[in-house]
């Protein structure tokens, strides 16, 4: 099926990929097909089973970890196409669709690549590196990718308005009661709903404040900055949206800043979206309306983007840019890559006209008891973790934090963290940019 696309058949002229063997004097990279592609396409029994083989202390979806040598020949018979197709494509949550939890995501946690251990690893760009080393062997030398590492700050605008004061108050002295916070946060919190005059929610420019100590520095070619903003729809309780209106002064005020500073604007589709793809379209037109500018960027509330299919419908309601694919309850690498991808419909076996930028931390994951529940001091060696694999990699360290989680307002420990991460990035930043004017 998928082995005679065009794609397949330009590939270079010392990479073959077929269930036959290769031809006779065949010189380059011979990849033998696993199943795969076969009559189980779409079935349950085309799911890998753990434990996984691993070749070159890499994790191997499909095929065999055996490689062997035929003159200027190389058959390598793990099958790193099937392996990358799989976690690329979302593959694993067409054939699971049984496996959502209660918001009807697909969860981290269920996921091979936590289940065998590498959530913490682009195994696909892994893939890569083999393949270029394969080459090399057989006298191919490639020429190392133009990318460089580059961080991309996102921030879903949630809430902007702290509604119901005396009823905040009240909630955060309940926490101190019971101990899910401190007295001392719980007394600031007070103190912050008593004040009539400031709305620790409304705090969009400072957060473009804090993004400017990287935005600034870099560029767009080394960091970027995206404010994504919601304009109504249904929430989990199937309640009108009432966090705030998108055609309010302070909503429009803000949006402003963001455009003055030279952040990018986008889309947060709403959690009714997430059910009914069909939305987006008019919840884009409501944003573009009041923004007076186009928008093509998006990103999922709740990173609701439930199933694959859904594509066609966000790709038709013009977004072509999207950052809704990490999971909510675990931190790491959901499709296998740190770089910017075109996504492919597994279902249909076609192109959707969207660039992904995977999501790789999200605040919320972090902290949560239902998500990783890690303190402060663990959560910030992960975050650096996680970013130290993308900078390997030349990838984009996509970050997620909420403009409320960098509020005076929230309670956890995510604007201190949020702050020494960007001091760390900007000491590694300019580190590659020395590096960089060094070399030329």
């Amino acid at each position: 099926m998928l082995l005679d696309s065009p794609e397949v058949a330009s590939w270079p002229h010392w990479l073959t990929y077929t269930h036959d063997a290769p031809d006779p004097g065949f010189k380059g990279v011979h990849i033998v097909a696993s199943d795969f592609f076969g009559t189980l396409y779409g079935t349950v029994n085309s799911l890998p089973p753990l434990p996984l083989p691993v070749i070159e202390n890499t994790p191997l979806l499909f095929g065999d970890p055996d490689i062997l040598r035929f003159g200027d020949c190389l058959v390598v018979r793990a099958d790193i196409v099937a392996s990358s197709f799989f976690l690329l494509t979302r593959y694993e949550e067409w054939i699971r669709r049984d496996v959502r939890d209660h918001f009807g995501r697909f969860p981290g946690i269920e996921s091979l690549p936590y289940r065998a251990g590498f959530i913490d690893r682009p195994i696909v760009d892994e893939y890569a590196l083999l393949l270029r080393s394969w080459a090399r062997q057989v006298g191919v030398e490639l020429p190392e990718p133009s990318r460089r590492f580059s961080v991309l700050l996102t921030h879903d605008v949630d809430e902007l308005f702290l509604r119901w004061r005396p009823v905040e108050m009240a909630r955060s002295i309940a926490k101190g009661i019971i101990g899910r916070q401190s007295w001392r946060s719980s007394l600031r919190q007070c103190l912050l709903a008593a004040n009539p005059l400031r709305d620790p929610l409304n705090n969009i420019g400072e957060v473009i404040e804090m993004d400017r100590r990287l935005v600034d520095s870099f560029g767009a070619e080394m960091c970027g900055s995206v404010f994504f903003f919601m304009t109504g729809g249904k929430n989990q309780n199937g309640r009108r949206y009432r966090s705030y209106r998108i055609t309010s002064g302070r909503v429009r005020r803000s949006m402003k800043l963001v455009q003055a500073a030279g952040a990018a604007l986008g889309l947060h589709a709403s959690f009714e979206a997430g059910e009914n793809a069909d939305l987006v379209s008019s919840e884009r037109a409501s944003l573009e309306r009041v923004a007076g500018a186009p928008i093509f960027r998006n990103r999922h509330h709740y990173l609701r983007w439930r199933e694959i299919e859904d594509g066609e419908a966000i790709a038709s309601a013009g977004i072509t840019w999207d950052s809704s694919l990490g999971y909510s309850n675990v931190a790491g690498f959901r499709l296998g890559v740190c770089h910017p991808i075109t996504l492919f419909d597994p279902i249909r076996a076609r192109s959707l006209a969207i660039e992904e930028h995977p999501l790789i931390v999200m605040d919320v994951s972090l902290s949560s008891k239902i998500g990783m529940g890690l303190n402060e001091e663990t959560a910030e060696r992960a975050v650096r973790k996680f970013a130290e694999t993308t900078r390997r990699h030349q990838g984009e360290f996509v970050m997620l934090w909420h403009n409320a989680a960098l509020s005076s307002w929230g309670a956890d420990y995510h604007r201190r963290l949020y702050r020494n991460m960007l001091d760390w990035l900007a000491a590694v930043l300019d580190g590659d940019r020395r590096q960089c004017i060094g070399r030329s």
